[in-house]
């Protein structure tokens, strides 16, 4: 096939934390497309018809959650294509080419899980006086890497796909806590100037993959480690290679505190040599500029990294710069002539924005809350990017991020992995099940209308229409597999159940009254000073610690399950539909009953809700008494109760209390308490 009749794309897969599910279910339907595709062609051929042009996958690269999708979607693939019909927590079904990325994403990563099953809120990890090295069990993490590694009995013999490149190039972002020197040479060498870069990355030339012959010119001259699938499905299991690899995805993914952090196996030769996604003057080598005196046993040494996240969330120039021809100065952009462009898989579309309202507080907690998002924002900033993104027109650059029917514009709201920052769709395998599927939906119609070349473009000549699909979406793979031209219906919106909730809950407690005396131990041993913080940890009745850090926790969650009417409304079950319930309420009242959960106040006020969400005290008023006459037992229920408040000068009143029935105060603390009203 002729060189301008092939289509190079880039995959960037950004960090998700557990909306990872997502980017799963973009990346198995492209696969199935792009697979699909290969189909159509060949049986064209067959016919001696013109098979039309390619799509070639080239190089990917992830952050995060998308770090690990690059990598269990790679070790998918090599795995063979295996069109599968997944059943649903409701009963439903979500058909599927790459079951073991769809098991990964969905059904094995969870908070909780049924006795003797692993979890991230299990005690695995603790057992047996184990180090602390994460909130939360990571070694569940280990546990899906090894299955995802296991090879199959008997070992597959996956044919090479012609829609991948014969050396696919992957990278996953790492953030290196050691760091590598760089100097900056001044006055003939007599002055250095030191520079630690801890934006780190591992790099995979992948052999055997597939057999297209558009490979990466920029990264076939990186340093990289050299895998070959054949090693991959061995009898006697991966090849080390491969087990480094999977260690890289948990690396990429460890979210820092929550995660654990990994050590990383590096040698000296992984830096020599570097390429960095900038343009730099031919032949120029930008070397680490190793300690003097310092000698790795090898060539070797390590180091401890966390998500590749923190510094480089969205590694798209790595993509860009790996699908680059390198005879012109920039990728042709136009839709009439772009021949290569990076699809970038987005759960946060929106990112961070611009602060309205600042409360210009210099005092030094303030301070330092505020300093460590300002570090991460700035390390993410990429002026090259945002340069070549000006371009008015560019068809070298797609983004796929959530969007469900009514939605104005993509969204982390309209997935429901967006819960609690990105880590509440760990609380719901229904959650996760909604977002792979409206991972698939989503990359269907972004194939259908918008990653597309103008008719003129030499990739697509002579084709009708004066938009041409780059993937044309042909029959399915075979039965399991779904119908790709077939609308993918939307998945109904999911809530989980309070008693789901509660359980959570429970298991957020129960783990904590092992992990913290764990950890106190490890950190001060067997002294009284360890004594003193179990038993103010647990112990003092009425305002221990452990109290107070797990009602923040629960109400933390429940107010954010309100937030995104993500929890049903029955204590054990639904309440009857003739009853208005949480999803009959706008966004503005849900943010209202949502702020019922502050774990800052016991009881709120409509003039302190006003204040406090910037709505009028009509709507406010409007909602709370909606609310209190929901039927009991439902999870939004309102209770009202007069309590006497001081203003600033300290005369009293009485005022109307709103909370929720759930929360509502013990009986004690209603009557002989110091409530916290506002």
């Amino acid at each position: 096939m002729s060189e301008e009749r092939v289509f190079r794309i880039g995959l960037t897969m950004a960090g998700a934390i557990s909306a990872g599910a997502y980017t799963a279910g973009v990346f198995d339907f492209l696969i199935h497309a792009l697979a699909a595709r290969e189909e159509a062609r060949k049986k064209a051929e067959q016919q001696g018809a013109s098979p039309g042009h390619r799509a070639t996958i080239v190089a990917m690269t992830g952050a995060s959650a998308g770090g690990m999708t690059a990598v269990l979607g790679t070790i998918a693939l090599g795995r063979g294509l295996r069109p599968t019909k997944k059943t649903t927590v409701a009963g439903g079904t979500i058909d599927c080419v790459l079951p073991d990325l769809y098991s990964a994403w969905v059904e094995q990563v969870r908070m909780t899980a049924a006795d003797g099953e692993r979890s991230l809120l299990s005690l695995e990890d603790l057992d047996n006086d184990g180090k602390v090295v994460s909130l939360l069990n990571a070694t569940l993490l280990e546990s899906i890497r090894d299955r995802a590694l296991q090879v199959p009995t008997p070992p597959p013999s996956v044919p090479p796909y012609s829609f991948v490149a014969e050396t696919v190039h992957v990278y996953a972002t790492v953030t290196n806590l050691r760091g590598t020197e760089y100097d900056i040479s001044f006055d003939n060498d007599s002055y250095r100037y030191r520079m630690l870069n801890h934006a780190d990355r591992k790099h995979y030339a992948i052999s055997g993959l597939g057999n297209a012959s558009e490979c990466s010119e920029w990264s076939a001259d990186d340093p990289a480690s050299k895998l070959a699938i054949s090693d991959l499905n061995r009898a006697d299991g991966p090849s080390d290679g491969w087990k480094e690899m999977g260690n890289s995805a948990l690396a990429t993914g460890a979210f820092p505190v929550g995660l654990a952090a990994r050590k990383m196996a590096v040698t000296q030769a992984d830096y020599d040599g570097r390429k960095w996604p900038t343009d730099t003057p031919s032949g120029t080598k930008i070397n680490p500029s190793w300690p003097s005196g310092w000698t790795p046993t090898g060539g070797n040494f390590g180091f401890v990294g966390v998500d590749g996240g923190v510094i480089n969330n969205e590694p798209f120039e790595l993509a860009r710069y790996a699908i680059r021809d390198l005879s012109t100065p920039n990728n042709p952009r136009a839709a009439s002539d772009a021949d290569r462009a990076v699809i970038m898989v987005a759960p946060f579309p929106e990112g961070y924005s611009f602060p309205q309202v600042d409360s210009l507080d210099d005092g030094v907690v303030a301070i330092i809350t505020a300093l460590f998002p300002t570090l991460i924002q700035q390390a993410r900033f990429k002026l090259d990017e945002l340069v070549a993104a000006a371009h008015p027109e560019v068809c070298s650059r797609f983004v796929i991020a959530p969007r469900r029917d009514g939605s104005t514009v993509p969204s982390s709201l309209d997935i429901a992995c967006g819960l609690l920052g990105g880590f509440g769709g760990f609380l719901d395998q229904s959650f996760r099940e909604h977002d792979f599927q409206l991972g698939q939906r989503n990359c269907q119609q972004f194939l259908k209308k918008y990653f597309q070349l103008s008719a003129d473009n030499a990739i697509v000549t002579g084709q009708d229409g004066a938009e041409v699909p780059i993937i044309p979406l042909h029959s399915a793979l075979g039965e399991g597999a779904g119908p790709l031209g077939q609308q993918i219906p939307q998945p109904s919106w999911p809530r989980m159940t309070i008693t789901a909730y509660q359980t959570v809950i429970a298991q957020i407690e129960t783990r904590a009254d092992k992990l913290v005396p764990a950890l106190v131990k490890q950190q001060l041993g067997s002294g009284v000073v360890s004594s003193l913080i179990t038993i103010f940890w647990d112990v003092i009745p009425f305002g221990s610690i452990k109290d107070r850090v797990i009602k923040a926790v629960r109400l933390t969650i429940l107010a954010d399950l309100i937030r995104r009417d993500q929890i049903q409304d029955g204590l054990v079950a639904p309440i009857p539909p003739s009853a208005k319930q949480l999803r009959n309420y706008t966004r503005e009242e849900r943010e209202v009953l949502a702020r019922l959960a502050d774990p800052g106040f016991d009881l709120r006020t409509v003039e302190g809700l006003a204040g406090s969400t910037g709505f009028s005290v009509a709507l406010v008023q409007a909602t709370l008494t909606s609310a209190c006459n929901l039927p009991d037992g439902a999870i939004h229920q309102v209770w009202k109760t007069q309590v006497k408040t001081k203003d600033r000068n300290g005369v009293s009143s009485t005022v109307d209390g709103y909370g929720l029935m759930f929360c509502r105060p013990s009986w004690f603390q209603r009557n002989f308490g110091n409530l916290s009203v506002g």
